[in-house]
């Protein structure tokens, strides 16, 4: 009869290690599958598979409070999916799970008795997600939980397979991290298409530019083209707005622009200010803004025209802060450019139908132009006062440049010394040319 009995014992025992052991094959087999699916799998900079913890396993509904009590212990685990009959029904929290234990002094005892299962503390509102899903959906779908589940660890899968497990914190990370490798992707490309290159062979003119982004990018931007050994196209543009959403506008500029102006270069040597149709493209450049960039983004700025054949600057107004003429130590501001202002709106980006007039200004040699951004005259000292168009016209008062260089150097200098401690408030650029 002990015999038997014992036998009996021992088969049960060889069959829980035997269990014990396929559960084991099991889950080694699941985590290969999961590396394999790490290290192969090209998920995009965005999606929430490259945030998965493969090393986490669920555990089955019917495991005993006893085995997770040891598994929390063995694997130092503090969070585990739970499935019931082959589907995902909640997850185990190690914290919640060992406050329960150690209620009291008979606590343990009691929840560790064999019979307990997974059952007994299993949390409902599991969130799974697919490794393809990207970051942002992810986290709505994680701040939509019930207040006390908002930060709970939550399971992705691949292809319907278990994956992982990640967290609120890894999903944040991921965003923080990822947007500032977008960010620096965007300030690369910013760069490259709207910073043109000092001194190019193909202008006659001496020019310099300042741009200092608020942040990494935004949504000042310089063009500089040599139409033809006469002809010279400057601008300066300040989008609306901060940031990305800035600097994509302020990149769509840029590409408009290059594709507006680049027939220019094809003129023929005799074409001046009046024949190369500046406000038609200018028309069809603020269309192709309209047309293609958000309903609550425009751009201000300013298109000059230098034409060195009849000594003239065609001057383009898009509600911009004025444009300077530096001539022997006086400084005079160029008119206002007419527009269609009926809604007194005269930005790119905003109407169709603006109406796109220039002004013509005589020059002479040796003249100096300065066109800045808002973030010059609006710059604040620590008394919180503006720097303002005033201070422009003081600071260039009575002085004499060599070199738009030097000119620009002096105004960041004296803007240095106004701003002083204080903050910086937006974007600050600055556009210089001088009169051959």
């Amino acid at each position: 009869m002990t015999n038997t009995a014992d036998q009996e014992t021992l088969q049960v025992h060889d069959d829980e290690l035997h269990r014990a052991y396929l559960r084991a094959k099991n889950i080694i087999e699941q985590r290969e599958w999961r590396r394999s699916v790490k290290q192969n799998t090209i998920f995009s900079a965005f999606e929430v598979g490259k945030l998965a913890d493969i090393s986490i396993d669920w555990i089955s509904s019917e495991t005993s409070l006893k085995l997770l009590d040891a598994l929390i212990h063995d694997f130092n685990t503090e969070f585990f999916p739970v499935k019931t009959k082959g589907v995902f029904t909640g997850y185990v929290k190690a914290e919640k799970f060992r406050a329960l234990l150690g209620q009291n002094q008979y606590s343990r005892n009691i929840y560790l008795r064999e019979e307990n299962t997974v059952e007994e503390v299993l949390e409902t509102g599991l969130v799974s997600v697919d490794a393809r899903t990207p970051l942002s959906e992810v986290s709505r779908m994680l701040m939509a939980r019930n207040r006390e589940q908002l930060y709970d660890p939550f399971i992705i899968t691949y292809h319907g397979e278990y994956l992982g497990v990640a967290t609120v914190k890894a999903v944040m990370d991921g965003i923080a991290f990822y947007e500032q490798k977008d960010i620096a992707a965007a300030r690369e490309a910013q760069q490259a298409m709207n910073r043109p290159e000092k001194n190019t062979s193909d202008l006659l003119v001496d020019y310099d530019f300042f741009v200092q982004q608020l942040g990494q990018v935004g949504g000042d931007c310089v063009f500089v083209y040599g139409l033809q050994p006469h002809l010279a196209l400057f601008s300066i543009m300040d989008v609306c707005g901060k940031g990305l959403k800035a600097a994509q506008m302020a990149m769509a500029i840029g590409a408009y622009f290059r594709a507006m102006f680049r027939y220019l270069t094809r003129t023929p040597q005799e074409a001046d200010y009046k024949s190369v149709k500046m406000s038609a493209r200018l028309r069809m450049l603020n269309l192709m803004l309209t047309k293609s960039t958000p309903t609550d983004m425009y751009a201000s700025g300013v298109v000059l025209l230098l034409d060195l054949k009849h000594n003239a600057v065609l001057y383009y107004d898009f509600g911009h802060t004025p444009v300077y003429v530096l001539r022997n130590g006086r400084v005079l501001k160029l008119p206002r450019a007419d527009h269609n202002e009926a809604d007194g709106f005269p930005f790119l980006g905003i109407d169709e139908g603006m109406i796109v007039r220039g002004a013509n200004i005589q020059v002479r040699s040796g003249d100096m132009i300065i066109a800045t951004t808002d973030g010059v005259s609006e710059m604040r000292n620590e008394s919180r006062e503006e720097f303002g168009e005033e201070g422009i016209v003081r600071a260039l008062t009575g002085k004499k440049f060599d070199h738009p260089g030097e000119l620009l150097s002096y105004m960041q200098q004296t803007l240095d010394a106004f701003r002083g401690n204080y903050r910086r408030l937006d974007d600050t650029s600055m556009l210089a040319f001088m009169v051959p």
